[in-house]
């Protein structure tokens, strides 16, 4: 006779990265004890671990050094095992260090990770900020030297407003023969 069941997978399943189930049946003769036979079998679950980062920042745009822009990070587990270790590296010299609220994430999980910087003259000067951040996990029996990973930028644009000034002076103010030196000043301001 066949016997049947079900089962449906778990996610624990898929990170070990197969199902192994044993089964025993048992018959029982007219006479004597009990026959026992065990038998096994293994469906393999494929692991396809993926990581996606969407990086944001506001305000969008600045107008002056000084000014302190926020730049979210959007992680999200889009692979079907468990990330760990997960987090965000950003380059960009002056950010404050990344913050992410959990480190691991089950697939179709997703988490803000959030920093913050302070924008420079240089950054005004050269009329934008511009740099990408990488998002890495580690799935189940994973290298953590060799993480998943992905990576998006954001942009900050600076509002240039190049202005000058000049204030002009004289001393003396009057002249009363020829050849007396007048000494003029310029107080040039940007």
């Amino acid at each position: 006779t066949t016997c049947t069941a079900t089962y449906t997978a778990t996610q624990a399943d898929v990170d070990a990265g197969s199902i192994v189930n044993t089964a025993t049946a048992t018959g029982r003769p007219p006479v004597g004890a009990p026959v026992t036979d065990t038998g096994s079998a293994t469906v393999p679950a494929t692991a396809n671990p993926s990581i996606e980062v969407v990086k944001s920042v506001s305000p969008t745009t600045v107008t002056a050094a000084g000014q302190v822009v926020a730049y979210s990070f959007m992680v999200s587990n889009s692979g079907n095992v468990t990330l760990t270790s997960v987090g965000v590296s950003d380059p960009l010299a002056g950010l404050s260090g990344v913050s992410c609220p959990v480190s691991t994430l089950a697939p179709s999980a997703s988490t803000t990770c959030t920093a913050s910087y302070a924008v420079t003259q240089a950054d005004v000067d050269a009329g934008s900020v511009v740099n990408t951040a990488t998002a890495s996990g580690v799935p189940p029996g994973g290298d953590p030297n060799d993480p998943v990973t992905d990576t998006d930028s954001a942009t900050v644009n600076a509002t240039r407003s190049p202005s000058i000034e000049v204030v002009k002076s004289v001393s003396p103010t009057t002249v009363t023969v020829a050849g007396e030196v007048v000494a003029y000043s310029f107080l040039v301001t940007n």
